[in-house]
């Protein structure tokens, strides 16, 4: 019986490994590496977020948007240091992708 446990407790064990993500995810990622110009100091850069929305179930709906100039302009950047990308997903049926934009 206890061999039994023990074999259930490592193999829940390496499936929760494979099924990372398969409840919620939430990661973020830069949408370009080229950092040579940009400016490191906190005071100098506004931040701007612009997000998509998607729900699946049957059939797919996309709405919003996420176009960097459309949230510069929206956040009163005239100058786009770099942006990043977020995205949140839950359960494979509501993803939520939100870019951050950073400049001055």
């Amino acid at each position: 019986m206890r061999a039994r446990l023990a074999a259930a407790a490592v193999g829940i064990s390496v499936l929760a490994g494979c099924a990372r993500g398969l409840l919620y995810t939430q990661t973020t990622q830069p949408l370009t590496t080229n950092f040579h110009d940009t400016p490191s100091g906190i005071g100098t850069r506004t931040r701007g977020e612009g997000d998509i929305k998607r729900l699946r179930y049957y059939i797919e709906v996309w709405w919003d948007s996420n176009a960097i100039g459309e949230i510069a302009k929206a956040n009163g950047i005239e100058t786009i240091y770099y942006a990043d990308i977020e995205t949140l997903s839950v359960l494979g049926v509501w993803r939520q992708t939100f870019v951050n934009v950073y400049g001055k």
